[in-house]
């Protein structure tokens, strides 16, 4: 299992008026599904945005692990995308809605299904791994309003996401 933590030895993401960075979000709950799903038998490691690892990389799934930005204060919820010309579309929309299953369900945050962007479904990631490595980007929540949530409580976070990709590799 792949766990990209969006921006990591790449640059800052989105930036909050008060200074908190999307970086620090993404990278620790990222850390932290890396070490459930470790905890739970699966190999599963921890890649960086621009990781020499990613081009071909081959795994039974990856999640890129991202927050959305601040300037929209009052919103709130997740994304979920898979790449638009997926090779294995069944396949990536069956990872997607069990992101969407349990992350939803672990974190009663809301999905915003029609603020997927453009920019997510074709996230330089997804072209440069092995087409056939099922994937998908998160969206955790909002810088802003989802706030507390994304930084007090990174673990349930985390293991909304985690539970996402047991999800989808048990196919319960």
């Amino acid at each position: 299992v792949g766990i990209v933590a969006g921006h990591w030895k790449s640059d800052v993401g989105a930036i909050c008026d008060d200074g908190l960075q999307e970086v620090t979000i993404n990278l620790d709950v990222a850390s932290r599904v890396v070490a459930i799903l470790q905890s739970e038998g699966y190999d599963a490691r921890l890649l960086a945005e621009f990781s020499d690892e990613l081009p071909g990389y081959e795994a039974d799934v990856l999640v890129s692990i991202h927050a959305d930005a601040c300037n929209v204060p009052e919103a709130t919820g997740f994304k979920v995308a898979r790449v638009a010309a997926s090779a294995i579309p069944e396949e990536e929309d069956r990872l997607v809605e069990c992101l969407i299953t349990e992350y939803g369900g672990a974190t009663g945050l809301p999905f915003h299904k029609n603020s997927i962007t453009y920019d997510m479904t074709v996230y330089h990631v997804f072209n440069e791994i092995a087409p056939e490595t099922p994937a998908a980007i998160i969206e955790l929540g909002f810088m802003a309003a989802d706030r507390e949530l994304l930084t007090e409580d990174s673990f349930g976070v985390a293991l909304g996401v985690a539970r996402g990709i047991t999800c989808f590799l048990t196919g319960e």
